[in-house]
């Protein structure tokens, strides 16, 4: 998957979820940073842990 598609799935579920487009946008550039930050294999760990 590509970081674009990941932010899409994530702007999908925030707007059903009933985020403010503020909030978005704040969890958008978290999201950036930490895909430049974590590998997808740590990610796939917290996700799975969580």
């Amino acid at each position: 998957m590509t970081n674009g598609a990941a932010i899409g799935y994530m702007i999908i579920a925030a707007r059903k979820a009933g985020l403010d487009d503020e909030a978005i946008q704040r969890l958008e550039s978290a999201m950036y940073q930490e895909m430049d930050r974590v590998t997808e294999g740590e990610a796939e760990h917290v996700y799975q842990n969580s």
